[in-house]
């Protein structure tokens, strides 16, 4: 879905620099969400990414990055039966009022989902794919009507397999599909032309987005 998420090569922004941008986080609260969203998350980072997107178009450029994540964490929390958003609202009514944030220690609890988070998902190899590398493609000019990963300012661009890393689920079909996903590099004056500095510009992009390049 082209939602307000998607302002990769959308003009009107001003330059994306700001002051402290290079620390991955600012305030506790932060570290604290990044986590919630990790152990509550749906198990697919494609369905996580979905929720996100799935704010109000204002309130997504209103949030701060880790906004974003708590918001995805609450709804993961609420959907599995957990919470309700009324609770929410009502600890944000005492916390707000003064009252002590509640606390909790599991050691045992915390080692396992560390353990757990350690684990690196790999993806299964290949083994027929249409593209291999070095093979010149074209990323496919669409609108899909619901979710998807292929970015709107990489449609129609033309760019090289730089890599295959294997098999994964197509997220534009909530994972239902599995097939070969591919790292894509670019040009950059290929995407916004020659008025940008110029560098390379590398995506990972299912088969499903590409064709060949025949031009």
């Amino acid at each position: 879905m082209d939602g307000v998420h998607d302002l990769g090569g959308m003009q009107g922004f001003g330059p994306a620099c700001w002051p402290g941008s290079e620390e991955p986080t600012h305030a506790e609260w932060e570290l604290r969400a990044f986590v919630l969203a990790l152990v509550t998350g749906p198990g697919s980072s494609h369905a996580f990414r979905h929720t996100i997107e799935q704010l109000d178009p204002v309130r997504y450029l209103d949030s701060g990055y880790y906004e974003r994540w708590l918001y995805e964490a609450e709804q993961a929390l609420v959907e599995s039966g957990a919470i309700t958003h009324a609770e929410v609202a009502a600890w944000e009514a005492r916390l707000a009022a003064g009252e002590p944030a509640p606390r909790s220690a599991d050691p045992d609890r915390a080692a396992s989902l560390v353990r757990a988070l350690r684990r690196a998902r790999r993806l299964e190899p290949a083994d027929e794919p249409r593209f291999a590398v070095g093979d010149r493609v074209r990323v496919r000019r669409m609108h899909p009507p619901g979710h998807t990963r292929c970015p709107r300012y990489l449609r129609g661009a033309r760019g090289v397999v730089d890599r295959v890393p294997g098999l994964d689920g197509v997220p534009d079909v909530d994972n239902a599909a599995i097939e070969p996903v591919y790292t894509v590099r670019f040009d950059s004056a290929e995407l916004w032309g020659d008025d940008v500095g110029r560098h390379l510009v590398h995506a990972d992009l299912w088969e499903r987005y590409l064709e060949p390049d025949d031009a």
